[in-house]
Parts: C-alpha cells; structure tokens; sequence
C-alpha cells in the first residue's frame, strides 16, 4: 500500500516502530537511525543516510518500499508532516534526577503518541470482522500471559457484561485445555505485544486446528500470532524499555479491548442498556439490604 497524503502521511514512524524488528539487520540499522532523529532525516540525502547507515541506497529504497512507501523521498515527506513543533519532543527519554513533573510530561505524552498511533494504523475494516466474530461466536477464549494475561481477565470482564460468553485464562495448561474444547462457532482472543509468546501460540494453534476463529492484538503485525490469527490488530507502544515497564502497552491493549465492547454494545444498544438497568436495580436493592440488617 502507498502512502497517500490522507493516511500514510500520517503513520510513516508508527509503521517503522512496528515493523522495524522484522526487517533485515541493514535496514533495521536504518530504521533505527531514523527513530532516533527523524527531524535531520527530512534535510538528510539517500548517500548521506546509506553512508551512516553502512549499507547501500538500495538498501535505503527497499526498507522505504517495505513500509508502504515508493522511496526514500516519500518517506521523507511522511515523516516532515508527521513531527511534532521542535521544542516538544515526545521522542525524549527520562533521565536520572528528573522531576516528577518531567516525568509526567513525559509518560504523558508517550501514552498520547502511541494512542495516537495505534489510531493512524488502525484497520476499521479487520476491527469491524473482529467485533462481528466476537459478537456470533458460542463462546469466546481470552489468552494471556505476563502483564497481558491481566488484559485477558480485563476482556473477560467487559464481554461479560455485554452478554458474550467469554472466559480468560493465564496458566498455559488451562489455556490449551480449553483451546481443545473450542470449535468453528468460537472465537479466541490472543493478546501478545511481542506475537511470539509461546503459551499463548500453541493455545491459539490448538484453536485454530478446531476450526475457531482468532483475533489477535499484538504489537508486531508480522509475527508468529499474526500469522496465525484471522484478524490481527495492532497496537503501537512508544515507551522507553527498562523505563516505564509495560504500562504505556498495556494501556493500549486495554483500548483495544474496550473498542472491541463499544463495537459489540453499540450493536445491542436497547439490549445492554436495559441489562445496565437491571443491574444498577439490583445493585441498589442489595445495598439496602444490608443497610437494613445493619440497622
């Protein structure tokens, strides 16, 4: 797909975050030079960009091409509209002795990039498959492990409450047990950053030989869980490793999840608001209840 002043303009350094660990070592080399200072990239000639890079133009055009793009010159071009004003750089890293001020600004900002991101690469087309998959299915598996297993748990929850029969599960025997259990009229929903979390691929691959269907949100549109799912979502964290841990992905993991919901609730719209209703009633009796045995 080309870039387009619409689009592609818009995603040239979300799309070189994404892919950047797929590409071949050389051109990765370049990916990253480009990361680290996208702004002297746009004043910045093919040789010259080759020449610091070790590697050759072609090298250059082919990693361009591998992004979408036509060339160099057009990457360029996306990521001059795509930087933010010189004096707020979001790509900055915190530094020992910093504020909490700076350090707010900081994570701030990057939750901001990478939700910001995630949205420039978002396919409506594969969101609207996912929702329709996930609202037929029979049942619905949630996989996760490390910090998206509580992404998991989180889908459970909020499946639930819009009348989907979702289940979570972290421990990869309880995962696989159930992945064999599941059939054509289900779903698995795998969450994995990296898209190569091996629990979590060889329950997903167990599903899949049922016949149930995948959806898959991952960081990484090219890896073994992409491969593997129906529908792929990507998500896109900026954050520094070793800094701020997994929040910022985890964050945007939990969006994900919850424009799965809002997708599926808007659909039932009259449906989950008078559940919603029923349930605040319910609440509301029960509270009194006990305010009753208490006095």
């Amino acid at each position: 797909m080309h870039a387009n002043v619409d689009v592609g303009f818009q995603e040239a350094l979300a799309r070189l975050r994404v892919v950047k660990d797929s590409l071949r070592p050389a051109e990765r080399r370049i990916a990253d030079l480009i990361l680290q200072d996208p702004r002297s990239i746009t004043t910045m000639a093919i040789t010259d960009l080759a020449r610091i890079g070790q590697c050759s133009e072609t090298t250059v055009i082919r990693m361009a091409k591998a992004l979408g793009y036509r060339g160099y010159g057009e990457l360029k071009m996306a990521i001059a509209t795509q930087l933010p004003h010189p004096k707020t750089n979001l790509y900055e890293d915190l530094q020992p002795g910093d504020s909490l001020q700076d350090i707010a600004g900081v994570f701030i900002h990057s939750c901001i990039q990478s939700f910001s991101d995630t949205l420039n690469l978002l396919n409506i087309d594969d969101l609207e498959k996912a929702v329709e998959s996930i609202k037929t299915s029979s049942k619905v598996a949630c996989f996760g492990s490390g910090a998206s297993g509580y992404v998991a748990e989180d889908a459970q929850q909020k499946f639930l409450r819009i009348n989907v029969n979702a289940w979570a599960f972290v421990d990869p025997h309880q995962q696989i047990s159930f992945a064999n259990g599941l059939g054509p009229s289900d779903s698995v929903l795998g969450i994995s950053f990296s898209g190569f979390t091996r629990d979590v691929l060889e329950s997903v691959a167990v599903a899949k030989g049922n016949g149930a269907k995948i959806i898959a949100i991952v960081g990484n549109p090219r890896s073994a869980l992409a491969e593997l799912a129906d529908v792929a979502l990507t998500i896109v964290s900026n954050e520094a490793p070793l800094k701020s841990g997994s929040m910022i992905t985890r964050l945007c993991q939990l969006a994900m999840v919850d424009l799965l919901t809002l997708g599926i609730a808007m659909d039932r719209k009259e449906e989950i608001l008078e559940q919603f209703s029923r349930n605040q009633r319910l609440i509301s009796d029960r509270a009194s209840q006990l305010r009753n045995l208490r006095g």
